[in-house]
């Protein structure tokens, strides 16, 4: 397999895994006695994984096929110059990441009205994806940048960003903390103001990109040292509300931080483990590639089903509804390829970006079509 497609396939099953983690933090029952303990390791960090592989998508997104795309979008047109007439080296990087920015904005854009409709259907979930569309808004400040940069923000903003929040909220009067977008700044759950932190650290890992060799090794190692060690701290330490409480959603530096190392470390195993064998992780891989069409499809279910699914005492709905989603998924894959939801966000940003491009090169010059 080449190196570029084990990274898709990775990344792909890291997405599953985040995927499933969170059906079972909302559907399965780790309480004894009919319940799995173990479960528990997905509540919070399943969430964290998906917003640090939001950053890595959108670092990603920035490559050099961003330049192609936006040569593309272009075509026809000539290429841009400097004042003196000379083609400018660096004016098609500076368009390339115009064009980037433009279509994750639409993609942001697109996550917060359907992460509304979620929620709205009342289910006891807590949705993140209008959540996760003002984060990555937020971070298209970042795109771009250095990836110690970026890391060096990312961990800023988890160790101190959860103190901003909570000083915010209790200055911000009441009718601007709670008008639509500024709100999901400092909600209660998944606020992106801190959360931003995720992607930020996701958007080095795929700046960096950390795909195979010694810096496959070192993310891998690394998120494992940071995740355990930082859990291990909080618990040793017995577990400061403000700081170093680790218990899943406290929010606390310890706890964000502990959730970035064990995103990292799930990353590193999968790219590594898709480096081996594409063909046994391809189902799960098909149900990565379409997370957003998964996710707000479990969601559904839930609302049709009822609150009674996430409150079963035990788990045979969860591995019901993750089965489903893997063979579904697979199917889909395999017949139609793009997963429907993803299918209109990709169309949607790549349509926006693209008519920005067409408008700021202008029509192809006559002379040159001839």
């Amino acid at each position: 397999m080449s190196a570029s497609l084990a990274r898709i396939v990775g990344l792909d099953v890291a997405r599953a895994i985040a995927l499933l983690g969170m059906f079972a933090s909302h559907v399965g029952n780790e309480h004894p006695p009919d319940g799995w303990p173990w479960l528990e390791v997905f509540h919070g960090r399943s969430a964290a994984i998906f917003a640090v592989l939001a950053g890595v998508s959108m670092a990603l997104m920035l490559t050099r096929r961003a330049a192609r795309d936006y040569a593309a979008a272009a075509t026809a047109s000539p290429a841009p110059a400097d004042r003196a007439g000379r083609p400018e080296a660096h004016a098609s990087d500076r368009e390339a990441l115009r064009h980037t920015r433009i279509r994750i904005a639409v993609r942001a854009s697109l996550l917060i009205p359907l992460g509304w409709v979620l929620s709205a259907l009342g289910t006891p979930v807590d949705v993140i994806l209008d959540n996760l569309g003002v984060m990555m808004l937020l971070a298209l400040v970042g795109l771009g940048l250095p990836a110690r940069v970026l890391g060096a923000a990312g961990v800023l903003v988890l160790v101190a960003g959860t103190a901003v929040v909570d000083g915010l909220r209790v200055i911000v009067p009441a009718w601007l903390a709670d008008a639509p977008v500024v709100h999901e700044l400092w909600s209660q759950h998944y606020p992106a103001l801190s959360w931003l932190g995720h992607v930020l650290i996701g958007m080095a890992i795929g700046t960096w990109r950390p795909w195979r060799g010694w810096r496959l090794a070192a993310l891998g190692i690394g998120g494992a040292v940071v995740g355990a060690g930082m859990w291990l701290g909080g618990r040793l330490t017995g577990g400061d509300p403000a700081w170093t409480e680790v218990e899943p959603h406290s929010y606390t530096p310890v706890e964000m931080l502990s959730n970035t190392g064990v995103a990292a470390a799930v990353v590193a195993a999968c790219l590594a483990a898709a480096a081996l064998s594409r063909r046994t992780l391809w189902p799960l891989a098909a149900a990565g590639s379409m997370t957003l069409t998964l996710y707000a499809a479990h969601i559904v279910v839930i609302a049709i089903v009822g609150d009674a699914l996430v409150w079963r005492s035990t788990n045979t709905a969860m591995l019901v509804l993750c089965a489903a989603a893997v063979a579904f998924a697979s199917a889909w894959r395999a017949l139609l390829g793009q997963g429907p939801l993803e299918r209109v966000v990709s169309w949607a940003s790549s349509r926006a970006a693209d008519a920005d491009a067409r408008r700021r090169i202008g029509p192809p010059d006559a002379t040159m079509s001839a």
